[in-house]
């Protein structure tokens, strides 16, 4: 069997004493000085919170470093990470809720919805079910003293994935924890538990817990509708505007991350986090090809979109690379790649020469064939989901240099000869470019998710 490796392999992260005279009493205790609040703190729900300009918003959470998802500043991140001066992830509440990723909203120039990732397997890791169920009470008992009152439970939602949730209501916010667990081979596995907040008069009674809200919603697009968002430039770029953004961080959810960006493109509402318990994500390697393309298939009819294997990516699709890599090789002298070789994929991929790789893959009719397929799909107002091999050319400043991974093609460009493709990675990665030649040579698939509704 051949060792097909996930398509994201992405590494991708005081007091003194002073004793008294008498020499038959103890010294007082040093008082200590009272723990500074974390800056993420001002997002906990209070009245301040939905006073925050972007500008005040970026000033107030410098330290965490926080990054726009969009040129019009209305989404932010807050990724991963752990205090220099800590060793800690941040902490909400008072300190007693860890945070892993915030994502943040903003409508009139202020914040207006707060997602607060409590737990998920992408960046903390897989813990044991008891370890959840202890930070979900946790997290109850936490959000209850600061919002003074004990919150009531909303039961369960059925969104992209099943979830339980607890509500709390105070004059300033309305908040809802909700946590998802997956059962795989008669056992319980976490997945996530997340902290949602908005202003309380901002939504009707409820609307908290609905799938508006918080949970997953159906795609709005029809196919017919896409069309309005593809540009065309003076320069001959075509390419689909109004692509939302998605930052996957430092987690190997490049395919989780991807499909959300095309879902919430289409009007529909999910996570990268729903998506990845729904495709089975490894916490730490990413999803494989064949368990995102079951994902889809699972959730398309759910989301009333439809999965296109444009290009799938397939033992013998891989097989006649090889094989046309090694006859290339043979007439330019480079080195062959060896069964034993091959049986790795990325070993294999790491040891091919770029250009002798090039030489066997764009050929005229294949070159013919990817950029059909790609202006076809840009034209209608469809990204292409993109799975390609990094690393094979030199690219700028990425994230992961090299390995699988998962983009989106979002246009093309006839007269320059190029494809204008998007990173889940944040700003800096909206629309980036790449001679058509070379894009081919690192596919390794093409797919397409579109509404089912004309």
């Amino acid at each position: 069997m051949l060792n097909f490796p996930p398509f994201c392999c992405f590494v991708l992260l005081l007091g003194s004493t002073c004793p008294g005279l008498a020499v038959d009493k103890k010294p007082p205790a040093a008082v200590q000085p009272a723990a500074a609040a974390d800056p993420i703190e001002i997002l906990a729900g209070s009245e301040q919170t939905w006073k925050l300009s972007p500008e005040e918003f970026m000033k107030a959470l410098r330290r965490c470093n926080p990054e726009w998802l969009d040129a019009g500043k209305s989404k932010a991140r807050i990724g991963y990470m752990k205090r220099q001066e800590t060793s800690k992830v941040p902490q909400l509440m008072e300190g007693k809720l860890p945070v892993y990723e915030t994502l943040v909203n903003f409508a009139d120039n202020k914040v207006n919805r707060v997602q607060v990732s409590v737990y998920n397997r992408g960046d903390a890791g897989d813990i044991a079910p008891d370890e959840y169920k202890r930070r979900i009470e946790s997290a109850k008992t936490a959000i209850s003293a600061v919002v003074g009152n004990p919150g009531a439970d909303r039961g369960k939602a059925a969104g992209a994935v099943l979830t339980k949730g607890w509500l709390w209501k105070n004059q300033t916010t309305q908040f809802l924890l909700e946590s998802s667990m997956k059962r795989l081979s008669g056992e319980d596995r976490p997945e996530f538990i997340r902290l949602v907040m908005v202003p309380a008069a901002s939504v009707p009674k409820a609307a908290l817990g609905a799938s508006v809200t918080t949970g997953a919603s159906a795609a709005t697009a029809t196919l017919a509708s896409l069309k309005v968002n593809v540009k065309k430039e003076a320069n001959g770029d075509i390419f689909i505007a109004n692509v939302p953004m998605v930052d996957q961080g430092q987690k190997g959810y490049c395919v989780v991350a991807t499909a959300e960006r095309v879902m919430r493109y289409y009007g529909a509402e999910v996570d990268q986090h729903e998506m990845a318990q729904m495709a089975d994500s490894s916490s730490g390697g990413g999803t494989s090809p064949e368990k995102m393309t079951e994902a889809l298939d699972r959730i398309d009819s759910k989301f009333k979109l439809k999965l296109k294997r444009l290009l799938p990516w397939t033992v013998r699709s891989y097989l006649d690379l090889i094989k046309d890599y090694n006859r290339a090789a043979r007439s330019t002298k480079a080195r062959e790649i060896s069964d034993d070789e091959a049986y790795s994929v990325a070993y294999a991929y790491q040891e091919m020469d770029p250009e002798t790789l090039k030489k066997a893959r764009a050929t005229r009719p294949a070159m013919d064939k990817f950029n059909k397929i790609i202006n076809g799909m840009i034209d209608t107002g469809v990204p292409v989901m993109w799975s390609v091999h990094l690393g094979l050319f030199k690219e700028g400043d990425l994230p992961q240099s090299g390995g699988g991974h998962m983009r989106l093609i979002i246009g093309y460009n006839d007269v320059t000869k190029e494809i204008l493709f998007s990173d889940s990675w944040g700003m800096g990665h909206e629309m980036k470019r790449m001679p058509a030649d070379e894009a081919w040579t690192i596919t390794s698939g093409l797919y397409g998710m579109e509404p089912k509704a004309k």
